[in-house]
């Protein structure tokens, strides 16, 4: 039978073994900024900007997970 210090054990154990593992996934690269939001191709401000190359947080996202959705 385990205890909680057990339990917590393993479960870190498991954590930093998944950290790991997906930092050791690579990188894709970004498209270049181009003045453009990616999502919507709003103009973008550069004080606004998020990244250089989308409008918004949400917009960021949407993109983000329709690359995901793409396989990219």
């Amino acid at each position: 039978m385990t205890d909680i210090y057990d339990q917590a054990t393993e479960r870190e154990e498991r954590d930093r073994a998944a950290a790991i593992a997906a930092a050791r996934v690579p990188v894709q690269a970004l498209p270049e900024p181009t003045g453009v939001c990616l999502n919507c191709t709003a103009e973008l401000w550069r004080d606004e900007a998020v990244a250089a190359r989308w409008c918004c947080a949400e917009c960021r996202d949407d993109w983000q997970a329709r690359a995901v959705r793409r396989g990219r």
